[in-house]
């Protein structure tokens, strides 16, 4: 399945919950995070970064997991591999 940047790192965010009631409760302890992703090139690849990412102008990280897709494969992915979409 193909999903923009923006789709895999919200479904990555939602994924870190175990109920709906977890991310109500998340949701209702913090303001929604703004999220401005912000593409360059990088030696030749397309990359999409999020804040908190060294090249993004907003330092403060904004969302738990990766602050960088790449495009390989066909499909953006996060730098360090898709398992990194569950790490901190």
């Amino acid at each position: 399945m193909e999903m923009a940047p923006p789709q895999i790192m919200s479904l990555a965010h939602l994924a870190r919950h175990g109920s709906v009631a977890s991310v109500m409760a998340d949701v209702a302890a913090r303001t929604p995070a703004t999220v401005l992703p912000e593409s360059h090139d990088h030696d030749g690849q397309r990359v999409i970064c999020y804040p908190g990412d060294p090249r993004h102008s907003v330092a403060t990280r904004a969302l738990p997991g990766p602050t960088r897709l790449v495009w390989r494969n066909q499909r953006f992915e996060p730098e360090a591999g898709l398992a990194s979409l569950w790490s901190d």
